[in-house]
């Protein structure tokens, strides 16, 4: 399938078109995703859409990387991407595979696995703590994996756009390893003082 330039800005529109009922904030990082799109990916989006029915949700297509996203980390459950307006430095989305519909059907090793991205996240960006989230967005639930640094988070409405090249360097930063070396001090030898040998003389006596 080959679609022309008209039939991808039709998709995209169609995709806008579903999301409109989100609320202001999920509604524009859902349409800064379908922007960023390429005609390759609308394609593949198209194909899935025609083989199942209630196709086209976003997380759908970044869980199956039809959308170019930024993964901090992955499992067989789940990926774990950097959230592109996020509401603090170091937000990331961790979106399950499956889909899941009920809050209390998210498997426990995708909770596991966005508790370990939270450490994660905590220990190399420097939050104060980061809270870990259900939610339930676009007709199904993921976590938000969100640091505190001690100033409080955005609103969801307040969070700007962040570019790819920003999200590199963050995603960096998380997934640095960082070794700790212990420096052990050289001990130094004690010096020692030479005693001075005092050579008693006997006296002789003629």
């Amino acid at each position: 399938m080959t679609l022309s330039e008209e039939q991808v800005a039709e998709a995209k529109r169609q995709l806008s078109e579903q999301i409109k009922h989100l609320p202001a904030g999920q509604r524009e990082e859902a349409q800064e995703q379908i922007n960023s799109m390429d005609a390759g990916a609308i394609e593949e989006m198209v194909r899935q859409q025609q083989a199942r029915s209630g196709a086209g949700e976003i997380f759908r297509a970044i869980a199956e990387k039809q959308i170019p996203s930024v993964i901090v980390d992955e499992t067989a459950e789940a990926i774990a991407v950097l959230s592109i307006r996020p509401v603090s430095k170091g937000h990331v989305l961790v979106i399950p595979k499956k889909v899941v519909k009920s809050k209390g059907n998210i498997p426990k090793g995708i909770l596991d696995f966005a508790a370990e991205v939270g450490e994660k996240v905590n220990r190399n960006l420097g939050a104060k703590k980061t809270d870990v989230k259900i939610e339930q967005k676009f007709g199904e639930f993921v976590l938000e994996v969100v640091p505190d640094y001690g100033k409080g988070v955005k609103k969801e409405s307040e969070a700007e756009q962040v570019d790819a090249a920003e999200l590199e360097k963050v995603k960096t930063e998380i997934n640095v390893v960082k070794i700790e070396k212990k420096v052990e001090k050289i001990k130094e030898p004690k010096k020692t003082r030479k005693k001075e040998e005092i050579v008693k003389l006997r006296m002789r006596i003629p």
